[in-house]
């Protein structure tokens, strides 16, 4: 069976995971083997699948119509959302000089409006910033982490952790992703050094490892859900694994 955390590889009777300790479903040991048994994958291009285990290459399933479908629906969602917060400056300044008197009308107008303008910037400056991102190739030749002072913090005690991914592209270009505890950590779990991936800046999940056979999951680009290597669709939202 498969922990149903991290996905990897364990006894069919173990109470927790060894690799990340999650505790595991109670269920009889049958009826989690009848859970975890994955048919043929219904979506294999040119035979890149063996018995359920990726060969080394990247996936054409970044062009499937229903990965492409989720993240049109995901941006949708993202835009929405961030405009949602554009007027709310406005409203702010508004309500608090009809229930004071410390601000005339105007005067709410005016502020609230300029507020609202910056925050729909700040919206546009991310809308674009995220559509010229580009996918890249590449290999990861160094893993470092760094502890960093908290610079707006009085606390002299107060630090945090950087961890930092060093890939070299394929047209030789070097590259770091930066990493920040308290943040989602991604490159520095999922990547190791020597690892050659694709990074798709349109997917929740950005990184697709060239050798997936040796992975320790398979994440969703549309959820994250860490999925076992063998698993043809999300365990979470159904939706095609690159493989």
């Amino acid at each position: 069976m498969f922990c149903s955390n991290c996905g990897a590889q364990i006894e069919s009777n173990t109470k927790f995971c060894p690799n990340c300790k999650a505790a595991q479903n109670a269920a009889p040991a049958q009826a989690q083997q009848n859970e975890t048994q994955y048919t043929a994958p219904a979506y294999a291009e040119s035979g890149t699948v063996q018995n359920g285990i990726p060969t080394p290459g990247f996936s054409d399933r970044v062009n499937h119509p229903e990965i492409l479908a989720a993240v049109k629906k995901n941006r949708k969602v993202a835009g929405i959302s961030s405009l949602f917060f554009v007027p709310l400056p406005l409203l702010g300044f508004v309500i608090y000089s009809i229930v004071s008197d410390k601000m005339e009308t105007t005067d709410a107008l005016k502020y609230g409006a300029v507020i609202s303008v910056i925050f729909l910037l700040f919206a546009l400056y991310g809308f674009v910033k995220e559509r010229t991102k580009n996918t890249y190739e590449a290999t990861v030749i160094d893993k470092k982490s760094r502890r960093n002072y908290r610079h707006n913090n009085s606390d002299d005690n107060s630090y945090y952790t950087e961890y930092i991914t060093v890939v070299r592209t394929s047209d030789g270009k070097k590259k770091r992703i930066v990493e920040r505890e308290g943040s989602r950590i991604v490159a520095w779990d999922y990547l190791q050094v020597g690892d050659r991936f694709k990074y798709h800046p349109q997917f929740h999940f950005p990184y697709e490892l060239y050798d997936k056979s040796k992975a320790p999951y398979i994440a969703c680009v549309n959820c994250g859900t860490k999925n076992p290597v063998e698993a043809d669709r999300c365990q979470k939202c159904n939706l095609p694994l690159l493989k």
